[in-house]
């Protein structure tokens, strides 16, 4: 039976709550973006200092707007208890996608002002509670009581994956393991999770999952989408989806679309450039590669082909550890991240790459980017690394590697997450700034060396090697092989001889930093 209260519920707040059911991703933890990164190394340096998840939550830049809801409901102190507790934390992504489809009537939880509104956003924040410490380590498939007595989640698992169920018809998944406190461990998830009684009230008022915005809509609300929103609209297409449809969209987000300049050779610096009919058309294919003329979710991915809109252009979907993944004509992988957003004609997907479709890839110049981008994914633990390659790739002039021999130490995701602790949150910010990217492309060119293609054996004890930025670096070889930066403190060779073109990648497990931004950095 529903509760006497929540049948009085006000519209306005049943829409919010039907929005919340939506969110969701198959992002695996390898695969956070950069940005989700950043926040997350924010806070490492602090997490030895904190006593409580109350504290763990305010001080964490990901979950700043859970913090706001813990305030508004007014159950802060939950999180302060002597017990061990358990909190699945959706992350600020989870919870923007909700005020983008309110509209101007919430832009914050300080509009949770009634008594029924807290009354209910108390029973889903109780929800996300589980009395107890639960380690990533101790999931296993099975219900787990909450703090909201009388309602349970569920963990799935499936191939090493994990998934938490609630009552709606859409699962969460884990973004962020793992992060303790002195009274219990949060595990950051992509969706808020909605418990049995809110969810069956719901569905007396509106059937759920419907979108009540168009995808054009949608994309031009959410700033993720810039890029997307100006290129759409450069071509014409915005326009069209805003049609009826039913569509589904791949969305590249804004750092993703920027990669696709870096391909597309200097001429390519911003949508500006694509200036004629056979440029813009160029473009157009390209976003058309990312539209199917049917609404797929999620759970209707099944492994093959998917025609697009791009003409004869197909995608192909695969599995990847338990996970759906998307592959283009490069025979590239592009990983979902938020899936099944619901629009009125369709159904929106993220995903963390541009999408090239094989009548486009004739057009594409910089063959040493594709080349390394390539090579990085297949070598794993360099997914940081691949961001900012993306982000300065035009800048360090790669395509003159084409014809000649080199040598490149690209630091793995634990290199650039110790650097991000050293330099701190702000500097982190401002590495895509203007001044950061210059930062970064002297930096990641101090870590190529110019004709000579070194493996791993041909590396001598006290070598120096001339790099692409100016300086030099030193060799040191004993067991293993360490290489020298203006810092004075060595990096070791952790992953060796990946061939590439006319060269060899090496993973590193530190970042190679060069004289000249050594005081910059305060290193």
């Amino acid at each position: 039976m529903k509760n006497a209260s929540l049948l009085k519920f006000p519209f306005k707040l049943v829409f919010i709550f039907l929005c919340t059911l939506v969110f969701f991703s198959c992002e695996r933890a390898e695969n956070i973006t950069y940005a989700e990164i950043k926040d997350d190394i924010e806070n490492r340096e602090q997490d030895a200092q904190l006593s409580s998840l109350a504290q763990l939550v305010t001080q964490t830049e990901q979950l700043s707007l859970l913090t706001e809801a813990f305030i508004a409901g007014d159950i802060m102190d939950l999180l302060n208890q002597n017990g061990a507790l358990t909190l699945f934390a959706p992350s600020n992504f989870a919870i923007e996608e909700l005020f983008t489809l309110l509209g101007d009537e919430y832009n914050s939880f300080e509009d949770f002002d009634s008594l029924l509104e807290q009354q209910i956003l108390t029973r889903i924040l109780t929800y996300h509670m589980v009395q107890g410490e639960v380690l990533s380590t101790d999931f296993t498939a099975g219900e787990i009581e909450t703090f909201y007595q009388g309602n349970a989640i569920e963990i799935t698992a499936s191939e090493g994956a994990f998934t938490i169920m609630d009552a709606s018809e859409i699962n969460a998944k884990p973004l962020v393991l793992d992060k303790k406190a002195d009274n219990g461990v949060l595990h950051i998830i992509d969706k808020i999770l909605i418990p049995q009684d809110v969810n069956e009230f719901l569905g007396t008022v509106n059937p759920l999952g419907t979108g009540q915005k168009t995808i054009k809509e949608l994309i031009v609300e959410n700033e993720e989408f810039t890029f997307l929103r100006e290129a759409l609209a450069i071509t014409g297409l915005l326009d069209t989806l805003g049609e009826d449809g039913p569509f589904t969209v791949f969305a590249p987000n804004n750092n993703t679309l920027v990669g696709l300049l870096g391909l597309l050779g200097d001429e390519f610096s911003s949508l500006e450039d694509f200036a004629s009919e056979e440029e813009i058309s160029l473009l157009r294919d390209i976003l058309l590669y990312h539209v199917l003329g049917e609404k797929l979710n999620s759970d209707d991915f099944v492994l093959g082909s998917l025609n697009t809109l791009s003409g004869s252009n197909t995608l192909q979907v695969i599995s990847e550890q338990g996970n759906f993944a998307l592959v283009d004509a490069l025979f590239l992988e592009a990983n979902f991240g938020v899936t099944d957003i619901p629009a009125k004609n369709g159904v929106i997907h993220t995903i963390d790459r541009i999408l090239i479709p094989v009548s486009v890839t004739n057009a594409i110049e910089n063959v040493v980017a594709l080349a390394f981008e390539r090579a990085m994914i297949s070598t794993g633990d360099l997914n940081t690394a691949l961001e900012f390659f993306r982000m300065v790739q035009n800048r360090m002039n790669l395509q003159a590697l084409a014809e000649k021999e080199f040598t490149f130490f690209f630091p793995s995701d634990q290199a650039f997450l110790e650097l991000f602790n050293q330099i701190g949150p702000d500097r982190v910010r401002n590495l895509s700034d203007e001044e950061g990217l210059e930062l970064l492309k002297t930096i990641l060119s101090y870590h190529c060396v110019e004709n000579v293609a070194l493996k791993a054996e041909d590396f001598t004890d006290q070598q120096l090697l001339d790099t692409f930025q100016g300086e030099q670096l030193n060799v040191s070889v004993a067991q293993d092989i360490f290489i020298l930066d203006k810092t004075g403190e060595t990096s070791k060779v952790i992953m060796a001889d990946q061939e590439v073109l006319n060269g060899y990648i090496h993973v590193v497990d530190k970042i190679l930093i060069p004289e000249e931004v050594v005081e910059e950095l305060e290193l």
